[in-house]
């Protein structure tokens, strides 16, 4: 037997450390075992399992304000002047730009910052690429999804020199009568969602995808192409319309494309927050999932605050719990909230669990149902599978609470 030499035994020495630092990988981020972790570690048991004495203590029954039919209509008239200027919402309002087909023309009207595609633009480009990926640039790699039809971009101007909005419209070629907004949250684009975005578009869904201000062309990075239009009225203008008015213009463009039979929003971390407002303050939206992402401003924590800043402005008229209530305020409108219980990042452990009956009896009395549902199945930050299933079970008219 020959004596194994030493740039041989480096080898296996290296393959050795390889393969372990796989294996290690592979337990510390594989969703079973990374929330195994996550209730073992130092403070897991308080933090992820039980209720914190902080929380309890809270007057959260004094929270639901919304009492009768008459409240919503009174609190909704009011968020509507705060956000638009005025008590009605802008349904008339249309995209001021559509550009329709855009995945049979990708790039040729846009500086592409990250035209990797969505397999690698993680592993190859910088933060500012993720945050930035340009619907003109992806749309290519979107153009032989199963039933797509097609890919309309709905852009317009809200404030000169920064934020326009754009919204990626897909266009199932056989549709099932569905239209999902879809909202994405921050540090991350919906092209980060691509797969599920497909999955909605093979069935059936007709789907509207929107970022978060400043995040994908929601930005005036490419000034050949954005920010140079005219803006659209100066109340539309504000830090509240930038989030909010989005989600209208695409229900309205939809509407006057067709007919729907359910339109449902699904927003993530950020967009849940988004989610919530829009569905108390457009009763067009029939169902509604927050996930993810919204809790009562007392009982934000450490990075959640940031969150604080996009309800800013309203909770004095309509508290996260009243805006939550308003979101399933009649017979055929629901909302569902889904938290993550081991998330790593926020809106973690069952605080939401002293919340829920009084949501969902404040909604029972208005006619609707507003359920609060626990992932348990991974532990980030994230829509996962098990919350994909529960959130189209609810979509499609069936489905109930569920471990």
């Amino acid at each position: 037997m020959t004596r194994a030499t030493f740039p041989s035994r480096l080898l296996d020495g290296f393959g050795l450390v390889c393969a372990l630092g796989a294996v290690l990988s592979l337990l510390y981020y594989w969703d079973p075992t990374r929330t195994a972790f996550k209730r073992l570690m130092p403070g897991g048991d308080a933090r992820f399992e039980h209720i914190p004495a902080d929380t309890a203590s809270l007057p959260v029954s004094e929270w639901v304000t919304i009492r009768d039919a008459a409240d919503v209509r009174d609190r909704r008239g009011r968020l509507l002047t705060r956000i638009f200027g005025a008590p009605t919402l802008p349904r008339d309002l249309m995209p001021q730009r559509v550009v329709r087909h855009i995945e049979k023309n990708p790039g040729k009207h846009h500086t592409c910052l990250s035209p990797t595609g969505p397999a690698v633009v993680h592993l190859l480009s910088r933060m500012d690429t993720i945050i930035m990926r340009a619907l003109a640039c992806e749309a290519a790699y979107y153009r032989r999804w199963r039933n797509l039809a097609g890919i309309d971009e709905l852009t317009g101007y809200l404030v000169k020199d920064w934020y326009p909005y754009s919204i990626a419209y897909f266009r199932p070629k056989r549709g099932n009568g569905r239209l999902i907004l879809y909202q994405q949250g921050l540090a991350a684009t919906y092209h980060d969602q691509h797969r599920m975005i497909e999955g909605w578009v093979g069935e059936g869904y007709t789907v509207a995808a929107l970022n978060m201000p400043g995040y994908g062309d929601n930005t005036c990075y490419d000034q050949r192409r954005y920010c140079r239009g005219t803006l659209m009225d100066a109340r539309f203008g504000t830090k509240l319309a930038m989030a909010f008015l989005p989600p209208v213009v695409a229900v309205n463009y939809a509407m006057a494309e067709q007919r729907f039979r359910q339109i449902a929003m699904i927003g993530v971390s950020s967009g849940a927050w988004v989610t919530l407002v829009s569905a108390a303050i457009d009763p067009r939206i029939g169902v509604s999932f927050p996930v993810a992402g919204v809790l009562p401003l007392a009982m934000l924590k450490g990075k959640e605050e940031s969150a604080r800043e996009i309800v800013e402005g309203l909770t004095d008229i309509a508290g996260v719990l009243d805006l939550a209530v308003m979101g399933a305020d009649r017979s055929g409108r629901r909302q569902v909230q889904i938290f993550n219980r081991y998330d790593r990042c926020c809106f973690y452990g069952p605080r939401a669990a002293v919340l829920a009956p009084l949501l969902a009896e404040a909604a029972r009395k208005l006619g609707g149902r507003h359920q609060v549902l626990f992932d348990e199945t991974h532990a980030r930050h994230k829509i996962s599978r098990w919350a994909a299933d529960r959130i189209m079970e609810a979509v499609n008219g069936s489905g109930t609470a569920a471990p």
